[in-house]
C-alpha cells in the first residue's frame, strides 16, 4: 500500500525518482524556453490572464524566473537541494499573494505547462513503460509543488485579510474622526469658493472634484478605514455624482444651470453627512499608531500598497514610494544617549507629517527609516515633495533637551509605479535610490 506521504514535494527524490529525471534531462531542459513561450501565448490570449502578464518587465523577468523555476523542479535534488527547493515553491506563493493573482489562473498555467512537458515525453523515443513511468514522476512533481505554491499563497491572503481588518478595526475614533473634519471643511470651502461666491466663473469648475484633496482622500484612504462598506459605496456614488455635475456646469462655460448648480450641492451635502455619519460610527477605538513616532505601523504596509498597486493596474494614475533615512542616526545615540534619539525620530516624524496631503500614507519602516505612500503622484512631483520634507528636516533644529538643539537630516529613495504587479519590486527601487542618496554624500533626494 502506498504511504500519502510519498506524494508530499519533500519526499519525492529518491533515488528511481531522480533516475528518472535524469534520463529525461535531454528532452525537457532543451525544450524549456518553448515550454514558456507557449505558457504566455495561450495565456496572453486570454483577457483576464493578460492584465497580470502584459507589463514588459514582467514579461521579461517573468519569463527568465519561470524558465529558471522549470529548470530547478524538473531535475535531480539531493536532500539538501529539495529544501532549498521546498522554500522557493514557497516563496513564489509569497509573490503570488501579494501581486493577487489568482489561484485558477495559476493552475491554469500548470496545466499549460503540463501539457507540453508530457507532450515532449509521449512523442520521444523512450520504451513504452518508461514513459509512463516519466508522466506519472511529472505529474506527481508539478502537482505538489503547485500545491506548495497555493499553500503559501493562502496563507499570505489570510494574514492579509487579518491585517486588513486590524486596520480597519484598530483605528483611533478622535484621530479619524479629526481628519474627517478636515476633509470636511475642504469640500465646505470648495463649495464656498465655487457655489457660492463665483458660480458663473467656468474656471471655477475646470478642476475635477476627484483631484482636489478631499476626493483624492475619499478615493485612497476611506475604503481602509470605513467600518461599513454600504456607507463607502453610498459616499463614493454621492462623490461621483458630484463630479458628472460638476463636469457638465464646466461644459456650460461660464453660464451653469441652476439645476445642475442645485444637484452639485446637494450631492456634495449628501456626502458630508456620510463622512459625518462615518465618523459618529468610530468611537471607542484604539490606535493604529507607532508609540514613539504617531506614524503607522509597518504591518499595515502591505494591504496599502495592495490597493495603490490594485488601482494603478486597473488604469488609475501611478503611485509613488518616498523611502526615508535619518542619516548618521546612530551617532546620536551614542554621543547623546537613546532619549535624545527618541526625541530625533519624534520631531523628524512630525516635521514629515506636517509636509505631506491627507491622501498620503507615512510609516515607520523600521529603526530610523520611514516610508511614503503617495497616491496618484509622478515621480518628479514625488521628488518636489521629498525636497520639500529634506529641507524642512535640514532647517529645523531639534530639541534633545530643555537646553540643547542640534541639526539633523535625512536622505531620501524615491520610486514611482511602472506597471510591475509585484509591489515589493517598487519597495526595492526606493530603497536601492536610497542607499544611492546615502552614497551621494546623504541629506539629499535620489530617484
Amino acid at each position: 500500500m502506498v504511504n500519502v506521504s510519498s506524494y508530499y514535494y519533500g519526499n519525492i527524490f529518491n533515488k528511481t525518482a531522480n533516475k528518472t529525471l535524469e534520463k529525461l534531462s535531454h528532452l525537457i531542459q532543451p525544450n524549456i524556453t518553448g515550454y514558456v513561450e507557449n505558457f504566455y501565448t495561450v495565456l496572453l490570449s486570454d483577457s483576464a490572464s493578460a492584465q497580470f502578464l502584459n507589463n514588459h518587465l514582467v514579461e521579461i523577468r517573468l519569463k527568465n524566473q519561470l524558465q529558471q523555476w522549470l529548470k530547478e523542479t524538473l531535475s535531480p535534488k539531493r536532500e539538501d537541494q529539495v529544501q532549498e527547493s521546498l522554500r522557493a515553491h514557497r516563496k513564489v506563493g509569497d509573490v503570488h499573494s501579494r501581486v493577487e493573482i489568482p489561484m485558477p489562473l495559476v493552475d491554469t498555467g500548470m496545466t499549460i505547462i503540463k501539457e507540453r512537458v508530457i507532450q515532449t515525453i509521449l512523442e520521444s523515443s523512450l520504451p513504452q513503460q518508461e514513459k509512463i513511468d516519466a508522466v506519472i514522476l511529472i505529474n506527481k512533481i508539478l502537482d505538489a509543488a503547485i500545491s506548495l505554491i497555493n499553500e503559501s499563497y493562502l496563507r499570505g491572503k489570510v494574514a492579509h485579510e487579518r491585517t486588513s481588518q486590524e486596520f480597519i478595526t484598530a483605528s483611533s475614533a478622535q484621530e479619524l474622526a479629526l481628519e474627517i473634519e478636515r476633509i470636511k471643511s475642504s469640500i465646505y470651502q470648495w463649495m464656498t469658493s465655487n457655489l457660492i461666491a463665483f458660480p458663473e466663473e467656468s474656471e471655477s469648475f475646470t478642476e475635477s472634484i476627484e483631484q482636489k484633496e478631499f476626493g483624492l482622500w475619499i478615493k485612497h484612504k476611506l475604503p481602509l478605514i470605513v467600518t461599513d462598506k454600504k456607507r463607502l459605496s453610498n459616499i463614493n456614488s454621492s462623490l461621483s455624482s458630484a463630479e458628472q455635475y460638476r463636469s457638465a456646469i464646466h461644459a456650460q462655460h461660464g453660464k451653469p444651470c441652476n439645476q445642475d448648480l442645485s444637484e452639485l450641492r446637494n450631492s456634495l451635502q449628501e456626502l458630508i453627512w456620510h463622512l459625518t455619519e462615518e465618523a459618529n460610527t468610530n468611537l471607542a477605538k484604539e490606535s493604529k499608531k507607532d508609540a514613539l513616532t504617531s506614524l503607522l505601523e509597518r504591518r499595515f504596509l502591505d494591504p496599502i500598497l495592495q490597493q495603490e498597486t490594485q488601482m494603478s493596474m486597473n488604469g488609475g494614475p501611478a503611485y509613488s514610494l518616498i523611502m526615508i533615512d535619518l542619516d548618521h542616526f546612530k551617532r546620536v545615540n551614542d554621543v547623546y544617549g537613546h532619549q535624545s534619539g527618541d526625541a530625533v525620530l519624534r520631531q523628524c516624524c512630525r516635521i514629515i507629517k506636517e509636509n505631506i496631503r491627507l491622501t498620503d500614507y507615512a510609516f515607520r519602516y523600521g529603526g530610523e527609516e520611514m516610508l511614503i505612500i503617495v497616491p496618484e503622484m509622478l515621480k518628479k512631483e514625488t521628488a518636489l515633495l521629498a525636497e520639500r520634507i529634506r529641507k524642512a528636516i535640514n532647517d529645523t533644529p531639534i530639541s534633545i533637551s530643555d537646553s540643547r538643539k542640534i541639526n539633523v537630516t535625512a536622505s531620501f529613495g524615491i520610486a514611482s509605479f511602472s506597471g510591475h504587479p509585484d509591489y515589493q519590486n517598487l519597495i526595492n527601487e526606493a530603497d536601492t535610490n536610497l542607499y544611492a542618496a546615502k552614497q551621494a554624500g546623504r541629506n539629499c533626494v535620489r530617484y
